[in-house]
């Protein structure tokens, strides 16, 4: 905000007028002036301010469901967390499906189903991961609603 030079000046002569002078009416004049003044400044006076630009420098590029299940399958190759991740998500499938979701969670992580245990069962872990994803798509077409074997 930048000041007028006339507006200055004429702020001036009030302030000194109230400041020197020996009336108490005169004083209370030149500073009732000087509140006029004041508001007519700060209400006439517009306020430039700089609003910030949101500018996305870096537009970040989500990985769609499926990329995210590649790369975890990818990972399941050789890493065991990756592999008790899709253990869970085949869990999850089954508890969704059943009418008690909490119940069927800790059963089946307890007693697991036949695709959790061909899941787990040693050997190449891609074609026991197409075998518990073959047995999971047989459970959803006969409509067993996640009820664990045995």
């Amino acid at each position: 905000m930048r000041l007028n030079k006339y507006l200055l000046l004429l702020a001036a002569v009030p302030a000194l007028v109230a400041a020197t002078a020996g009336s108490y009416m005169v004083r209370w004049l030149s500073v009732l002036f000087l509140g006029v003044l004041l508001a007519l400044f700060l209400f006439g006076v517009e306020l430039q301010v700089a609003r910030p630009e949101f500018k996305r420098a870096k537009k970040v590029e989500r990985k769609t469901d499926v990329e995210r299940t590649v790369a975890l399958i990818e990972k399941a190759k050789s890493g065991k967390v990756a592999r008790t991740l899709i253990e869970e998500k085949i869990i999850e499938i089954y508890a969704t499906l059943s009418e008690e979701y909490n119940q069927t969670y800790l059963n089946l992580n307890s007693d697991p189903n036949e695709a959790l245990r061909v899941l787990r069962s040693e050997g190449d872990f891609l074609d026991n991961l197409e075998k518990a994803l073959t047995i999971v798509e047989a459970d959803l077409n006969e409509g067993r609603r996640g009820k664990p074997e045995g």
